[in-house]
């Protein structure tokens, strides 16, 4: 039935609309239409071949969350790694993407009480990787988004008097610490991807190093993904390296022509 209403509908291929104002039980026609003037050759490759499939943008899961936690190759090392940081003022440390290291340090931290001295703050080197990041960690720690859990990116800050712990882009860190040279609203710094190496968080690193001499309890952790954290540990007074091995899933890197 809806097949042959389709046919009888006159389609202009010229328009980049058909039926704009239809009745309320028609717009499911209308809604069908789209896409009808475009041709196979506009698609991009990678869309060619999932046309007609079911899209999954992640691997479906039947474990509950606590389990996804544990099965994570860092929380085999939750003890060691929450060891060395009480031992040094500030942490390298190296793990694969997968490992589980930007959504399970900072809630290990607020677990071991470090939020009863300030926030814990972790910088993402984009405002999509803030945001995104920030809602898983809060699905785990069982809150709603801008509550114990929340993020700051560029015109919008989703965080509140009860956030424990903050996600957010180097930029927003930057401009608090130009502000207040010691952060003195937080307890741990955590510097995520830190081997990107963009312009704001190599003034960060500059500004911290300063800042972990005024205040002794500040701890910094410094997280990479690569092994170039030897020039971090020279950087930062040569200071203690952590390393996570193992991922929970192959990366495969694919470049646009």
């Amino acid at each position: 039935m809806q097949q042959s209403l389709l046919d009888a509908i006159p389609k202009d291929m010229n328009r980049p609309w058909e039926d704009p104002r239809p009745e309320p039980g028609e717009r499911t026609i209308a809604s069908a239409l789209r896409g009808l003037g475009q041709t196979s050759y506009e698609l991009p490759e990678w869309k060619k071949l999932y046309i007609g499939k079911s899209v999954s943008y992640g691997q479906k899961s039947s474990k509950t969350m606590k389990e996804q936690r544990e099965g994570l190759p860092i929380f085999k090392l939750r003890n060691e790694l929450l060891q060395a940081f009480h031992d040094n003022q500030i942490l390298i440390v190296i793990g694969e993407t997968g490992s589980g290291k930007t959504t399970q340090m900072t809630q290990y931290l607020a677990e071991a009480g470090y939020t009863s001295r300030g926030l814990i703050g972790c910088t993402q080197p984009r405002r999509v990787a803030a945001m995104s990041v920030a809602k898983r960690v809060a699905e785990e720690f069982g809150c709603r988004l801008g509550q114990e859990v929340g993020y700051a990116i560029r015109f919008e800050d989703l965080t509140g008097p009860d956030t424990v712990i903050k996600y957010m882009t180097d930029g927003m860190l930057l401009r608090e610490i130009l502000t207040d040279d010691q952060v003195s609203k937080y307890s741990v710094i955590m510097l995520d991807e830190a081997h990107e190496r963009t312009i704001n968080t190599d003034v960060l690193f500059g500004l911290l190093k300063v800042a972990v001499k005024l205040r002794p309890e500040l701890k910094i952790i410094v997280t990479s993904a690569t092994l170039d954290a030897e020039k971090f540990s020279k950087y930062f007074f040569d200071s203690h390296i952590f390393t996570i091995p193992g991922r929970t899933h192959p990366v495969e890197i694919l470049y646009s022509k």
